[in-house]
């Protein structure tokens, strides 16, 4: 590993890339660009702040106390806003900071221990199944960039290993709300300092970011707000399938589902002539699948199921859903 600062030390296959965001942190502009995920629409580039990214940068940083005898490990793309905060909240710190490839598993070939690192949920279970007893000395384990399903967490509760769940997305410069999931569970996300949550349309999630200089961020989850500083997450609203007027949030099916399909796999509401929108199952496997039993998920349950060899991602490693739908051509 190469060192680019006094903290910061990158692996020669990131180096270019960690320090063309070094370069674009030193620059003159109050603003740095980033791009969203694509996983709701397409996606698009946006200018994030340099005070508002130092602001929330700030805040994981008293909220797990890192400090410059910090040891963290980088293993998210740095295309991503949690890539860039990592280095921002290095920047902050001073924490020592290894910069590594993003893998499914970037525990597996790194012998030091670390304090804190950042990880998406598919990196979670991979570490779970992999590199077990390394989890367990890294002291704060952050997940963000998807939702965390009802197995991992009892995998984490059965290894008894307590992780922080972000909520948050590119516009808000990562994380906005924590909750606890695994041996210790919230049962609510709580909001990161200087921040306040109040009601949108149709009962979705609106955020209140003064750090940010926006007046407040409009979201598509659907939620329960206990107070402006608390809520209960339950889905995204655009990921409602009104199957014969019954609604059913594609979240909630997937985690009931996750206990019984070992393979990558999401649910999609397509158009029919009888119910309006019919829910199907799409499973990614090369391999022959045994029969699911679904009944448990009574009215619920998807009326078809389909096997891909592969599906379609976006530029951050997310499920592109619609894409992959697409490529079924149903409609043909």
């Amino acid at each position: 590993m190469q060192k680019v600062l006094e903290n910061i030390w990158v692996d020669s296959f990131v180096l270019n890339e960690v320090e063309d965001f070094i370069s674009e942190w030193n620059t003159h502009s109050d603003v740095v660009m980033a791009r969203t995920s694509g996983s709701t629409g397409i996606p698009k580039n946006i200018s994030l702040l340099k005070n508002g990214m130092s602001y929330s940068a700030r805040n994981t940083i008293a909220y797990f106390k890192l400090n410059e005898k910090t040891k963290a490990l980088l293993c998210l793309p740095l295309t991503t806003i949690g890539g860039k905060m990592m280095l921002v909240r290095a920047f902050e710190s001073k924490m020592t900071m290894f910069v590594d490839v993003a893998s499914s598993n970037p525990l597996s070939r790194r012998d030091e221990n670390f304090d804190f690192i950042a990880v998406t949920p598919m990196q979670l279970a991979n570490i779970l199944d992999e590199s077990l007893l390394k989890l367990k000395k890294i002291k704060s384990i952050l997940v963000g960039g998807a939702p965390i399903n009802e197995n991992l967490i009892y995998r984490l509760q059965e290894e008894k290993i307590t992780v922080y769940h972000g909520y948050g997305m590119t516009e808000t410069a990562s994380h906005v709300a924590i909750k606890k999931v695994g041996l210790e569970t919230d049962e609510y996300y709580h909001a990161m300092p200087g921040i306040s949550f109040e009601y949108g349309q149709n009962q979705t999630l609106r955020i209140n970011y003064p750090a940010l200089q926006i007046d407040s961020i409009e979201t598509t989850d659907v939620v329960e707000l206990i107070d402006s500083k608390r809520f209960k997450w339950f889905g995204r609203n655009d990921f409602v399938v009104n199957s014969g007027g019954i609604k059913i949030h594609i979240e909630e099916i997937e985690n009931q589902l996750s206990n019984l399909i070992e393979f990558p796999f999401f649910v999609f509401g397509i158009s029919d002539v009888t119910l309006g929108e019919k829910l199907i199952l799409c499973v990614e496997s090369s391999e022959k699948i045994n029969s699911l039993d679904f009944n448990f998920l009574g009215i619920k349950k998807p009326r078809e199921i389909y096997i891909l060899n592969s599906f379609v991602y976006t530029e951050s490693g997310k499920i592109d859903r619609q894409a992959t739908v697409n490529q079924l051509k149903l409609n043909e």
